[in-house]
């Protein structure tokens, strides 16, 4: 595995939210996480919930359900913690997507809208499904795909990582072969870049390192209304 990961504050934030981890090897952990809330809640969220995955999940090579349960449960200890120290921080919360490597076995965790893809065969392919209130209305038929960019309540969450709120995460697990890559990222990149622009970026089989700062650089080119924050993994 290799990998690489950055994250840039956009255009038009003035703090940026997004968090992101990416450690190689033989067991390799992968995270992102995009934090809300008001003051500095986002921010505080989204390193919460890196540092305590990590603190869970150091020294596991398989990412199972009891276990991502378990990632969940450190962050909303760590995320109360914080708001007995702070109450200005009280509605903060945080997505996360979060994968474990063992060699080239990837075991994830989801929660919220930042994203993972696996780009295989020369096609990237979501391996999550947003947790928002437009992809609801849109699995019912209520809109259609072309408004869910545009929608008014594009941005609403039905799952998030808060102090209080139970929840539980999706997740799946794939087999990384050699040349493929997955992509975590946070929604300020698929905000501004659809499935098939994004898989232009992989066509050419670069260095994480570079493909990670293409998209980046696009993102901001198209617009960077939101934080960003991408980890790129090659198989």
């Amino acid at each position: 595995m290799k990998s690489f990961g950055l994250t840039n504050i956009g255009n038009y934030r003035l703090k940026n939210d997004d968090s992101f981890y990416c450690s190689d090897g033989k067991k390799g952990i992968y995270i992102v996480a995009d934090g809300m809330g008001g003051y500095r809640g986002g921010e505080v969220a989204s390193r919460l919930a890196v540092r305590s995955a990590l603190d869970v999940l150091k020294q596991r090579s398989v990412l199972t359900p009891q276990l991502a349960n378990q990632v969940v449960q450190r962050i909303q200890e760590q995320l109360r913690s914080e708001i007995e120290r702070n109450p200005d921080l009280a509605d903060m919360g945080t997505t996360l997507i979060c994968c474990l490597s063992d060699h080239n076995n990837m075991t994830c965790m989801h929660i919220g809208d930042s994203r993972a893809y696996h780009y295989k065969a020369g096609r990237l392919t979501q391996m999550t499904e947003d947790h928002t209130l437009v992809n609801i209305l849109y699995k019912n038929g209520v809109i259609r795909k072309d408004e869910l960019k545009s929608h008014p309540q594009r941005n609403v969450l039905m799952k998030s990582i808060t102090a209080t709120e139970q929840v539980e995460a999706d997740t799946f697990q794939l087999e990384l072969g050699a040349g493929e890559f997955m992509l975590l990222c946070s929604d300020g990149l698929t905000e501004q870049m659809t499935r098939k622009q994004l898989e232009k970026f992989f066509e050419q089989d670069e260095e994480p390192g570079v493909i990670g700062e293409k998209l980046v650089d696009e993102a901001l080119r198209l617009g960077g209304r939101d934080n960003i924050a991408v980890v790129v993994i090659r198989g």
